[in-house]
């Protein structure tokens, strides 16, 4: 299930429903597959073939969680206002931590952007609204302003 979910989730566009069940009971799984690592004596041929499986499982789970939080990235204004208007019983796109990390993202980005540009504007051109703010214009300024 923790593949499969990882595989829909890397070669999807969107950012998928949160998994956050499949990801819990998979870290407590590697957690307790590590404890049982240690009664095992060092040089038994089976410890290393568990370690290369919790490697290999440790692996998958991080690629899940690192596509989520790039497609966070790239689609901030989308995936946040894609939260805020869903039905209350509608699954959340995002777990806690993701939204939260896609709040703090919007707000370091909306940061650097007035450091960085909308300082050098005119006043009337000062305000930005990142919600609205598409990724090909915010990138404009960035890359205008460096």
């Amino acid at each position: 299930m923790c593949f499969q979910a990882w595989l829909n989730e890397k070669f999807s566009p969107d950012l998928l429903e949160n998994k956050s069940e499949i990801v819990e009971c998979v870290m407590e799984q590697l957690t307790h597959m590590e404890a049982n690592l240690q009664r095992v004596s060092k040089g038994d041929m089976k410890a290393s073939v568990h370690r290369m499986e919790i490697d290999r499982i440790r692996f998958v789970l991080s690629s899940y969680l690192r596509s989520r939080l790039q497609k966070i990235e790239k689609f901030f204004p989308h995936v946040l206002e894609k939260e805020k208007s869903r039905a209350d019983g509608d699954p959340s796109y995002l777990s806690p931590e993701e939204y939260a990390f896609a709040r703090e993202y919007l707000a370091n980005t909306e940061t650097y952007l007035k450091a960085v540009a909308l300082r050098h504007m005119p006043p009337n051109l000062q305000a930005v609204d990142m919600m609205k703010a598409g990724e090909a214009s915010l990138l404009l300024i960035i890359i205008v302003t460096d």
